[in-house]
């Protein structure tokens, strides 16, 4: 990977101390276990505010975004887009070729299980390993720290990406291995496409730090 900015540390940092604390969680837990915890302080007030969190993690959501950044740079918007295609594959191949039938907490858990049954969270019931949102956020929001090059934008899109990440275990979408192992695939695509901008295609590094906007001007002002 090229040499990122000392910034994308605090990024970094504290996704190192997460993986490290949810090694040992999941070691000294039974699977369900935090899920459980955290559907006790449930409430209507946290539904409603996970239920618009969550969709953040949505790779529609990202599209656009990624959509958008090409107006700005080409870089960036195919950092974003070329990041999203890799959390793509990696989806598709764990959870419809590997795992399909793994089940959610939804078929994992009687209803008397629960604390508290959230009824406007979507019922799926299999295809729960990896969390596709959790991996969707974690590659987007490192990409927006590894671009940005600011220490505190880069903390902030650490706490946005990990709050999408509890965001799937409260709406009892996802297991918390799930959306662990969501968040590295979401580094590794992260990794995956530095190697491909700016290793593979940076020989057209004056190019891609041109946008849609910058050309449009250019060839008006001609």
């Amino acid at each position: 990977m090229k040499k990122y900015h000392k910034s994308f540390n605090w990024f970094l940092y504290p996704y190192i101390l997460f993986f490290i604390v949810g090694i040992v969680t999941i070691l000294v837990t039974q699977k369900g276990d935090i899920l459980l915890f955290i559907n006790k302080y449930s409430s209507n007030s946290f539904d409603s505010f996970f239920l618009v969190v969550t969709d953040i993690g949505l790779g529609s959501f990202v599209a656009i975004v990624g959509a958008a950044l090409l107006f700005y740079k080409f870089r960036w918007g195919l950092f974003i887009l070329i990041n999203l295609a890799w959390v793509g594959i990696f989806t598709n191949f764990f959870k419809r070729v590997l795992f399909p039938h793994l089940p959610r907490p939804f078929h994992h858990f009687y209803y008397d299980d629960l604390y508290r049954f959230i009824h406007d969270a979507p019922l799926i019931y299999y295809s729960t390993f990896p969390s596709g949102h959790t991996m969707t956020i974690f590659g987007f929001c490192s990409m927006l720290a590894y671009l940005m090059k600011n220490k505190l934008l880069s903390l902030s899109f650490f706490l946005l990406a990990l709050l999408v990440g509890i965001s799937r275990v409260y709406l009892l979408q996802h297991f918390f291995i799930d959306i662990y192992v969501g968040s590295v695939l979401g580094l590794v695509s992260l990794a995956l496409s530095v190697w491909v901008v700016d290793k593979k295609l940076g020989k057209y590094s004056s190019f891609l730090d041109k946008g849609i906007l910058s050309m449009v001007k250019k060839s008006i002002s001609k």
